[in-house]
């Protein structure tokens, strides 16, 4: 066998390595989620792969940029929140957090300028990824390694160890029933050894649990390490659109200005009425006045901004007076949006001032201010002629409020405004202030003392039950803000509650 033929190239090296690396995150995922809860787990799986993501790049002389290290920092923050918070909202923020981040890891492999992007490349770089993470595994196995490379330069060396098995084990078989007969407690220690309890349920959800985490990982260490040299920047993709002209735009946009427009107009007084206006309107309350407005303004701003992206992609102007019409109608738009969008924040300010915050209210109120935001960057972006930094920045603005809704923890400021605004009259929603996540518990304990004894009581039964203020001896699911309430919760002393509630 001369060296030509012993000779392993780099490839196919590399992908033995994410082969391997992925197994070993299989096994590793059965040992970590095979509790019923996700905690630390998923932390530690989302810091080993990431981990490994850069041993393989240092092992395969990958150059990483400055983009490339910004993204891993946003990787590791999001893997860290799923147990730094407690709340469902915030975790389901962080995996998408995640997702984004993902998916523009996988537009930094594949295009080379990752801050302008067109809206036909994010659908077809969405796409090319699902694409991309299904086939992972099949084109790892049979077109990554070369098999005949390490067939050549391995392949003596396995048939050796394969029928040195051969041999051994019968050996080891024999040698070890004849030593499990000749003392019962040796024969106790290797029954207990290799009975491991496995349930036909068990051994199907290790199985699932190994595939899943298997598959992911081939298809995130392959598309971090060999993306680059199996992937060329996709074509330009034509999608079969019309074009609008001039006519067809300012009929689209001076329709739905003029609409916008009739109804401040209109509507004005009701419009920012507020209390004058609930006042003295019969059978008008505050739930009816922001509820019936609040969600369909939100929604309205939001087609706003969707509007005005496609509107700009299919628009093709051929003269400045063209342009500038679209850019006018455009600003006169974004204006009386940004109108709505503040009449919409003046009736959940009136709603929550009277009845408190609650998830939903908060999370809206916090995508208003993320909406001001898209506006003020499509204005500096897309009207001035720069469309393709419109949706980089988008994505990179929805992270950072993503990030930004961590660091102000949402259950917690919910249940500080709740308790510092209502306690005036008295007034308090014990069950919702019970459900909150443990990411509140701090507030609420700190609190409960200046509570008037019925609803503290009540307060103090509902947490009472709650299993997540039972410490959990089990490390992987561990999470930082279930562990700080439950050590505030085991200090805290029991109310002397002369009343009992045989309801709760």
């Amino acid at each position: 066998m001369n060296y030509l033929e012993t000779e392993i190239t780099n490839q196919t090296i590399i992908g033995l390595i994410i082969l391997i690396t992925s197994l070993l995150m299989g096994i590793i995922g059965i040992f970590l989620f095979d509790g019923k809860i996700l905690g630390f787990n998923i932390t530690l799986f989302g810091l080993l792969l990431i981990t490994f993501i850069l041993i393989i790049r240092i092992l395969s002389q990958l150059y990483m940029d400055y983009r490339e290290y910004i993204l891993i920092i946003t990787g590791i923050f999001f893997t860290l929140s799923l147990t730094w918070r407690d709340s469902l909202v915030l975790n389901s923020l962080s995996y998408l957090g995640l997702l984004l981040t993902i998916s523009l890891a996988f537009n930094a492999g594949t295009r080379p300028k990752l801050r302008h992007l067109e809206i036909s490349q994010i659908l077809q770089d969405f796409l090319l990824s699902i694409q991309y993470g299904i086939r992972s595994y099949r084109e790892l196995i049979h077109e990554d390694i070369q098999w005949n490379e390490v067939e050549n330069r391995w392949g003596e060396n396995v048939h050796s160890i394969f029928r040195g098995l051969m041999v051994t084990i019968p050996m080891l078989l024999i040698f070890g029933l004849l030593l499990v007969g000749s003392d019962a407690r040796f024969e106790q220690i290797v029954y207990d050894s290799l009975d491991w309890g496995l349930s036909e349920e068990a051994v199907l959800r290790f199985g699932a649990i190994f595939i899943i985490c298997c598959w992911f990982s081939i298809a995130i260490l392959r598309g971090t390490v060999l993306t680059n040299s199996l992937i060329d920047e996709p074509k330009k993709l034509y999608l079969p659109i019309w074009r609008l002209d001039c006519i067809e735009t300012g009929m689209i946009l001076g329709a739905v200005n003029l609409l916008f427009l009739s109804f401040i107009v209109i509507q004005f007084t009701y419009f920012f009425g507020g209390d004058i206006l609930v006042q003295s309107s019969d059978g008008l309350t505050y739930a009816t006045y922001a509820k019936r407005g609040f969600i369909q303004l939100i929604s309205v701003t939001l087609l706003v901004i969707i509007l005005l992206i496609f509107t700009h992609w299919l628009y093709r102007p051929y003269s400045q007076f063209e342009k500038t019409l679209y850019q006018s109608l455009s600003i006169i738009m974004i204006i009386m949006s940004i109108t709505i969008t503040v009449s919409a924040a003046h009736r959940m300010y009136l709603y929550t001032s009277a009845y408190g915050f609650t998830e939903l209210r908060f999370y809206t109120s916090f995508f208003m201010l993320w909406l001001i935001v898209l506006f003020i960057w499509f204005s500096f972006t897309v009207l001035r002629g720069k469309r393709t930094q419109f949706i980089f920045g988008a994505i990179v603005s929805g992270m950072f409020f993503i990030a930004s809704l961590h660091v102000i923890n949402p259950d917690a400021r919910i249940a500080e405004f709740n308790l510092d605004n209502l306690q005036i009259e008295q007034r308090f929603d014990v069950p919702y202030l019970a459900s909150l996540s443990t990411d509140a518990i701090p507030v609420i304990l700190a609190n409960i003392a200046y509570i008037e004894e019925k609803p503290r009581c009540q307060l103090w039964s509902y947490l009472n039950k709650l299993p997540v203020l039972q410490i959990n001896k089990d490390w992987r699911a561990f999470n930082w803000s279930q562990y700080q309430a439950q050590i505030l919760w085991s200090e805290q002393l029991k109310p002397n509650c002369r009343i009992t509630y045989s309801s709760l």
